[in-house]
């Protein structure tokens, strides 16, 4: 996969990922910012059943398997840690599908 594909793909898998971050844990907090790199965990965006729900969002929107050694923080800290996690793993380098659109809820 090129460079220029990977980053566009990771860019969708970040974008999708804050709005549903947005969406379940900040809808209280509306002014928050919550860059690609901001911490999940220790900012108190999302606790640790948090972490559960995120997990469960990420493999249905993604289609892909997230094992429990995966939960890390190395893995999901950080949206831009998960836009790369989810990246490598739907593109060949883990189990899992292909980016595909938003499901209509």
């Amino acid at each position: 996969m090129n460079q220029e594909l990977s980053r566009r793909i990771e860019a969708a898998v970040a974008e999708r990922t804050r709005a549903y971050v947005r969406e379940n844990f900040l809808y209280m907090r509306p002014d928050w910012k919550l860059g690609n790199d901001d911490p999940l965990l220790g900012s108190g965006v999302i606790d640790s059943i948090g972490v559960i729900e995120l997990v469960e969002f990420l493999q249905e929107q993604f289609r892909c398997d997230i094992a429990e050694d995966e939960i890390t923080e190395r893995n999901l800290g950080t949206l831009a840690d998960i836009a790369r996690f989810i990246a490598a793993k739907c593109n060949g380098n883990g189990k899992g599908g292909s980016i595909r659109p938003p499901q209509a809820g």
